[in-house]
């Protein structure tokens, strides 16, 4: 079978990433490459030996020789290629976020269903191994009941009117460039929750500079976070009746799953997990009773997992993932949607 053949959309850091990844496998390769400096899609091509390069994409949209199309530009971007992708009949893996707001997802929803093409965003970690591992340690029972999940992804960023992290004109703002990640695991894993609430505080530019979420099921709760103001633990936490399990720093990155028993989550991770990241990595080496660490390490980036799930759907003529569906990309961007809503609290 001939290898599934990518257009790139964007030369940034992601697209970079994803095409060093996508050239590392047997399996798929890059095709093209689209920017709007055609020097630029060049020279990006001739770096991963990409056939063509193009400046325009309803032009790439009409080669015949591109499976699908990854969408790496800027945020406020995603919607408009996306819906010429899915027009043109072509598959079509969207950088997160997919919309910013529940009225983008509706119309990209809506748009695929006409077409019955193929349409993902790309939420790279839910294709990870060690997700795969966690999903499977949920469903097997190896926690018991699931009461709690805790989670904040945060990176300090300087404010910049005219970065995309702080631009609203780029679709800036934490929850969107970080609240996605630990949002839409927690569907992944959860399910759609009973209620939803959260605040934020904003940055100089009107961007929320982080964002709490809370997310109520029956007998759980998840209080999730994200900020651009700090350097944070970068951990996902999961509780349950018999034990507990705790996806290592930073958990969209996931390579490590630390599993504690019923007893070991009441000495272990009640004394340590709070301790300094040197401390954590320390621990991580050593033999207790009660933890054990499941490692699941892989080559590159980690976004081949996603784009072979993509070649698999798309050659299965699905129209969607059942790992990453559009409805979770939609319920993400509700709760986002619901919570910058509110007035901005003040920072504490």
């Amino acid at each position: 079978m001939k290898k599934f053949a990518w257009g790139v959309v964007g030369t940034g850091a992601i697209a970079q990433n994803f095409c060093a990844d996508i050239s590392a496998t047997q399996t798929m390769q890059i095709s093209a490459v689209c920017s709007r400096d055609m020097q630029k899609a060049k020279g990006f091509a001739a770096q991963f030996s990409a056939v063509k390069a193009y400046d325009d994409f309803s032009l790439m949209l009409q080669d015949a020789a591109i499976d699908a199309v990854y969408i790496a530009t800027p945020n406020s971007t995603h919607v408009l290629y996306t819906l010429q992708a899915i027009a043109a009949g072509k598959p079509v893996l969207t950088e997160k976020p997919m919309g910013l707001s529940v009225a983008d997802v509706d119309q990209i929803i809506a748009a695929n269903s006409k077409t019955a093409s193929f349409a993902m965003e790309a939420m790279w970690s839910r294709f990870l191994p060690a997700i795969t591992a966690l999903k499977q340690h949920i469903h097997a029972g190896t926690i018991g009941e699931i009461y709690e999940v805790k989670a904040d992804l945060s990176y300090l960023k300087q404010v910049d009117a005219n970065s995309r992290f702080f631009n609203r004109a780029l679709g800036g703002g934490a929850a969107f460039d970080l609240g996605v990640y630990p949002l839409s695991l927690t569907l992944y894993l959860l399910g759609m929750p009973d209620q939803t609430r959260g605040q934020w505080q904003a940055a100089k530019t009107g961007c929320d500079m982080r964002s709490q979420f809370t997310l109520t099921y029956p007998g759980a709760e998840a209080q999730l976070s994200c900020g651009f103001d700090r350097d944070g633990a970068n951990l996902y936490l999961i509780r349950g009746s018999k034990g507990a399990i705790e996806i290592d720093a930073p958990f969209l990155k996931a390579k490590k799953l630390v599993i504690y028993s019923e007893k070991g989550q009441k000495y272990w991770l009640n004394c340590w997990v709070n301790k300094s990241r040197f401390f954590r990595k320390i621990l991580n080496r050593l033999n207790l009773p009660g933890r054990r660490v499941e490692s699941y390490d892989f080559a590159g980036h980690g976004l081949q997992f996603q784009a072979e799930a993509v070649m698999q759907a798309v050659r299965s003529q699905q129209s969607q993932s059942q790992v990453m569906p559009l409805e979770d990309t939609q319920a993400v961007a509700a709760i986002i949607e619901s919570v910058l809503a509110q007035q901005a609290v003040k920072a504490s």
